[in-house]
């Protein structure tokens, strides 16, 4: 499976990203992640530094990724 990456300003300081989540990413969050596979809706959030991450779904194929993709119209 090839890896895709979509985002989109959200305003104040903020980025709706899905994609795939690295081990850094991981621990920008300070989330538990049990099963790190699929792809991840997160928040980036500028205002907070260039590390602050909140992971706030997973999407487990990439056919859940792209319905999510069109939905929250990411590019």
């Amino acid at each position: 499976m090839a890896e895709y990456y979509f985002s989109k300003n959200i305003g104040n300081n903020r980025t709706l990203c899905l994609a795939p989540l690295s081990d850094r990413l991981i621990a920008e969050s300070g989330q538990d992640v049990p099963d790190p596979g699929g792809y991840f809706l997160f928040e980036r959030r500028h205002s907070e530094g260039p590390t602050h991450v909140e992971i706030i779904a997973q999407a487990l194929s990439e056919e859940a990724a792209f319905r999510l993709r069109a939905i929250l119209d990411l590019a």
